[in-house]
């Protein structure tokens, strides 16, 4: 009986995948070697035909399987070198993107001091920040997945999250799967949060008040 199913997951490097069956809902293993059809690597979106079949432990996988659609015949070596280019556009676009987005971080903490609305703005820096690092662990996990030698620096990753952005990062760290079983990396992102939690305390004592307002007399 021929099956036909979605790609929700494929692993290029390993050569497998998962596909939902639309005939059963179920979520099944294919792997490149199963491929019966034409030339071609699948990716996520892409819709099969294939047959129900037993792995070696007996459990339902998709094989052998087919496109349903013709696929462009690159090779594998084309295909990683592909990866490999657009990995590199990701990462120079993430790293510009980091460059502009602490300069404008600085001038829009600045003008808050300046002007004397730091704390009001404070929760809005928090969030932005948090969303950009997000996306920046993001991105680097996306390059270390694909095996790219050109990384986002880790230095870079705890500079957002001192900057307000530890939320977002540790918010990747769970979802993601990311940054987590570094000792060193997280034992410096511990230092981080601290490090914010004892910035905030002081902006909000009396001192740190104080500070504020001279900073909002030299705007005036």
């Amino acid at each position: 009986m021929q099956l036909s199913g979605n790609v929700v997951f494929w692993r290029d490097d390993k050569g497998f995948g998962f596909v939902v069956c639309q005939q059963t809902q179920q979520k099944l293993f294919f792997h490149i070697r199963d491929h019966a059809g034409d030339a071609g690597r699948p990716q996520t979106g892409d819709l099969l035909y294939f047959s129900l079949s037993k792995d070696k432990r007996g459990r339902d996988i998709a094989a052998p399987w087919r496109f349903a659609t013709a696929k462009n015949s690159a090779s594998p070596a084309e295909h990683k070198n592909n990866s490999n280019k657009n990995t590199d556009h990701s990462i120079y676009y993430a790293n510009q993107l980091a460059l502009w987005f602490r300069i404008a971080f600085l001038i829009a903490v600045v003008a808050a001091l300046l002007f004397g609305q730091l704390l009001y703005v404070l929760p809005l820096l928090y969030l932005e920040a948090s969303i950009f690092t997000y996306w920046l662990y993001k991105a680097d996990k996306e390059a270390a997945i694909a095996r790219h030698g050109n990384r986002l620096a880790e230095q870079s990753l705890q500079l957002f999250a001192l900057i307000g952005g530890w939320p977002g990062a540790y918010l990747a760290q769970r979802q993601l799967a990311h940054k987590r079983s570094k000792l060193p990396f997280r034992r410096e992102f511990g230092f981080v949060i601290v490090g914010n939690a004892l910035l905030v305390i002081w902006l909000l004592s009396p001192w740190g008040q104080q500070f504020l307002a001279r900073m909002a007399l030299l705007g005036s």
